[in-house]
């Protein structure tokens, strides 16, 4: 390994080093069948945009479909680079759909294949002829085929390789529109550079609104920290618990020139102590420094420390509430229940801990039980019958390796669907009790769950996961796949994409509903694998007036009939037009018009 690639892993977390050697290990080479199985899983299952980046700038991968149809339905592939495999995905789609098309019709088709294959990026073009080839070309008996991208060197630039596209600079939001309107518009914008000059307007009304806005990322708001210069937006980031525990948004509080130098200190001073807690004190003088810094913290950082002793380190939460109980904070239910306990405290023999393990009838009391250091204390707290499996449920996340393997292997806790599931989510339980626990989950929502949810390390695990969701779904007759595809909010449509949308007849009286979730309309607008006439019934949609994202999606995709976008194009104002003109994914016919 070079000293390059080591800087470069250095600016990667553990789980995604983890994957990155796989990657880097497979890149130089053809993949063989495994090992396209491999990368089609993390296509599909990667929460790291950096190494999608990578799969995505590496033909040869690209070359199978899919793992291309992978990173195009994965929703943490960068938009800019998603948007071009879609385009792929979708020129594929509209080839079969011009085999299938009545002869009169075909010619207007292959206008259309040709128009939207001259708007691929000039790197995918290669790519989309060979699959083209794949399909139509034999393999002769000699083994040649297709030509196949040249291999990548051996030590290639990684920093290059997984740089995100650069987004382009914010621009300010519409200016012909009164103050009802900048709302409305802040709140359901899918431009991103339109809705980052939300997040950073003068305005707090506006900016609020901006924060309710659903496609607000993590990545969005850093750069919103980064560009204002308004200080009490710090404090409302701040204050909002969806932003407060995510490091990377904490990261930027503190980098940014803008914040409050109140704030910066307050999450600067936390970064220390969770420095300083992790290194550990090897002697007197680190002890000073963290009992020094303990001193200092402030009361709303004490969450940030509670929160990151649960998952690095349980056994500091005991430090975390002595020095928040000398913040004249309300003492916990196991302090006040040992018996004999002086006005200075002191720790709990083992007997009196055995007691409170068996005896226990206080939640306060079994909670803290659970995080005893002594696991032959734990084991017993498992079998009091006063333990809930909601309690058990909600400790289970601040748990290490043995003991989620312990309640794992217990024959009434493994059995319990709540627990069960709880367990299967930890990152830290093994592939093989988290398949033998997933074996007793039963409906679709624990498999969408896990597919989801990106602790989740367990590539066979989320492959099971998506077999049985397929299998559960193929099941269902169609009033039960409209309902499921309801209560997962189309979740359904990332993870079944060929099931879902090759399904017209579902899709069709689905969106007959006039009161169908406008999230669903926005994601069958705006997949590229959704049928025409589906997508002309969403044109026709009471609820598309009142939402211009699913609108600009419509006209974004290709696969739109030409009459419904003629007519929505005439509904959009000239600076929403001048706003789609901007993409380079408009179709020609829509752009000839503007």
């Amino acid at each position: 390994m070079t000293s390059g690639e080591s800087a470069f892993l250095e600016t990667l977390t553990e789980p995604e080093r983890l994957h990155f050697r796989h990657l880097a290990m497979v890149r130089p080479q053809l993949p063989t069948e495994g090992q396209i199985h491999m990368l089609e899983g993390l296509a599909r299952s990667l929460g790291s945009p950096r190494l999608l980046t990578l799969m995505a700038r590496t033909p040869h991968w690209l070359a199978h479909w899919p793992i291309l149809l992978g990173l195009a339905e994965n929703e943490a592939t960068p938009e800019s680079i998603r948007r071009d495999l879609e385009m792929v995905v979708s020129l594929f789609d509209q080839m079969r759909e011009m085999d299938q098309a009545p002869a009169p019709e075909k010619e207007e088709r292959s206008e259309s294949v040709k128009a939207l294959y001259s708007q691929l990026n000039a790197g995918l073009k290669p790519v989309a002829k060979l699959l083209a080839k794949q399909l139509a070309k034999t393999v002769t008996a000699t083994g040649t085929t297709q030509e196949l991208p040249p291999l990548p060197a051996e030590h290639p630039d990684w920093e290059a390789l997984c740089a995100l596209p650069e987004a382009a600079p914010p621009k300010p939001p519409t200016q012909n529109l009164d103050r009802v309107g900048r709302l409305a518009r802040a709140l359901q914008t899918a431009q991103t550079e339109e809705l980052l000059s939300f997040l950073v307007d003068p305005d707090l009304e506006l900016r609020q609104t901006a924060l309710q806005n659903p496609l607000v990322t993590e990545e969005l708001v850093c750069q919103a920290l980064a560009l204002c210069g308004v200080p009490a937006f710090f404090e409302e980031v701040y204050a909002e618990a969806r932003w407060y525990f995510r490091e990377p948004v904490r990261d930027s509080l503190q980098g940014s020139p803008g914040c409050p130098s109140d704030l910066s200190r307050r999450v600067g001073l936390s970064r220390h102590l969770v420095a300083a807690l992790a290194q550990g004190a090897s002697d007197r003088a680190a002890l000073r420094r963290i009992v020094s810094l303990f001193s200092q913290l402030d009361e709303s950082e004490y969450q940030f420390i509670t929160f990151w002793a649960k998952r690095q380190s349980p056994q500091l939460l005991r430090v975390v509430k002595y020095f928040y109980d000398r913040l004249q904070r309300e003492r916990s239910g196991l302090a006040s229940a040992l018996p004999g306990r002086g006005e200075e405290g002191r720790w709990a023999t083992m007997e009196e801990r055995v007691f409170l393990a068996t005896q226990a009838t206080q939640e306060e009391q079994l909670s803290q039980i659970l995080k005893d250091p002594d696991p032959r204390v734990f084991r017993l707290a498992l079998e009091n019958p006063a333990l809930s499996p909601r309690l058990l449920t909600s400790s289970i996340a601040a748990l290490d390796h043995g003991r989620v393997e312990a309640i794992a292997a217990h024959a009434g806790w493994s059995e319990d669907p709540m627990v069960a599931e709880a367990l299967v989510h930890h990152p830290q339980l093994s592939e093989a009790s988290a398949l033998q626990l997933f074996a007793s989950l039963q409906g679709m929502r624990p498999a969408i769950e896990i597919l989801r949810d990106p602790r989740v390390l367990h590539l066979e695990l989320k492959r099971r996961a998506l077999e049985h969701l397929r299998a559960r779904y193929q099941e269902m007759d169609i009033p039960n796949r409209i309902t499921a595809l309801r209560t997962s909010g189309g979740e359904l449509m990332r993870h079944l994409p060929q099931e879902v949308l090759q399904d017209e007849e579902t899709l069709r009286r689905m969106v007959a509903d006039r009161q169908l979730d406008p999230g669903i309309l926005l994601r069958l607008a705006r997949n590229k694998l959704t049928p025409r006439a589906v997508l002309e019934q969403i044109a026709g949609h009471p609820v598309l007036m009142a939402h211009a994202a699913i609108m600009s999606e419509l006209l974004l995709n290709p696969k739109t009939p030409r009459e419904a976008s003629m007519r929505i194009w005439g509904l959009l104002s000239e600076a929403e037009q001048h706003e789609l003109l901007r993409s380079p994914h408009l179709p020609a016919a829509l752009r000839s018009l503007g």
